[in-house]
């Protein structure tokens, strides 16, 4: 394995990290906020004032995103392989024993006492009770499983449908995992061309729903106004924040037109919304892209729990 490939690796996991953390800062503000707070922009972990008062976190922590994301690659390293159970267990006892910032899908079914025997048919009697909505909880956690096993698109694919399911089982969540999975297994095998990407992916999800398809083809606009990542958050709006196909289309809307990882992380925090996960999912993108090495140096190591996923990536590296 070559150092680019090991530093597109280290990309995909620090940079969800990152997006994550800094995603943070803005997480449901609106646009019209976001400026407000950040005048000149949020460049910055020690900016993230806003939240000092809550005793679980500090300035360069992540949230439920990547500590979901960890817990699927714990399992991985500890079992060589798939083990849905044991991915199960893992998100039921953070879930219940931390959870930070753990949202309202994924702790109603950690808590549902049939979890950790059929995650799935939990998922999927939650979502039928409760509107089929298309939340975000399964593409902001998914990046790693585009790094295990990439050189198998069937394994990449099945494994994402999987983890999805675990908690999501809308067929847009279960496609935008799907997409963002493949995009990561692309480049890391060093896919160069964004659009042709992009393109090959949104056929390869059109079978879970047309609005998948549709997404990925607003990823062309110039701006990232298609997307209104901020929905919900100003008056007489729907809350849609939280949409799957808004983290997907801001993740591979910063894929498409971002010229470097700064400003692709950017772009997306500084829309307000679900920024975590909607940054997250650019982050483990944009990673993959640019690689490790084109993160800002301060924002890697700003990460409070950085020496841990450095761990995790070196471990990752052994079964390449």
């Amino acid at each position: 394995m070559g150092t680019g490939v090991a530093d597109r690796v280290r990309g995909v996991l620090f940079g969800q990290a990152v997006g994550d953390a800094l995603g943070f800062g803005t997480e449901f503000l609106s646009r019209t906020d976001v400026k407000k707070h950040f005048p000149f922009g949020l460049q910055r972990y020690a900016q993230l004032t806003r939240f000092r008062p809550c005793p679980e976190w500090q300035p360069g922590d992540w949230t439920d995103d990547t500590d979901q994301m960890l817990c699927i690659c714990d399992s991985l390293l500890a079992h060589g392989r798939f083990e849905l159970l044991d991915i199960a267990a893992r998100i039921r006892h953070w879930a219940t024993a931390d959870g930070f910032g753990v949202d309202q899908v994924v702790y109603t079914a950690a808590r549902d006492r049939r979890f950790l025997t059929d995650p799935h048919a939990v998922a999927q009697r939650y979502w039928e009770a409760n509107g089929r909505v298309a939340a975000n909880g399964g593409v902001m956690r998914t990046s790693v499983l585009g790094v295990w096993g990439h050189a198998d698109p069937r394994r990449v694919r099945q494994n994402a449908e999987e983890a999805c399911r675990l908690t999501h089982a809308d067929p847009r969540c279960v496609g935008s995992c799907v997409a963002v999975c493949l995009a990561v297994r692309e480049l890391l095998l060093g896919a160069t061309d964004m659009d042709a990407l992009t393109a090959a992916v949104s056929e390869q999800v059109r079978e879970y729903h047309p609005e998948l398809v549709a997404c990925l083809e607003a990823t062309a606009a110039p701006s990232l106004d298609t997307f209104d990542l901020d929905e919900g958050l100003n008056p007489n709006e729907p809350d849609r924040a939280g949409d799957t196909l808004k983290a997907l289309g801001a993740g591979f809307w910063a894929l498409r037109h971002a010229h470097s990882f700064r400003s692709g992380i950017s772009h997306v925090i500084h829309e307000g919304g679900d920024a975590d996960a909607n940054a997250a999912v650019a982050g483990a993108l944009l990673g993959a892209r640019f690689g490790a090495a084109a993160i800002p140096a301060e924002w890697c190591s700003g990460l409070v729990h950085g020496a841990q996923l450095e761990t995790r990536v070196q471990q990752l590296l052994t079964h390449f």
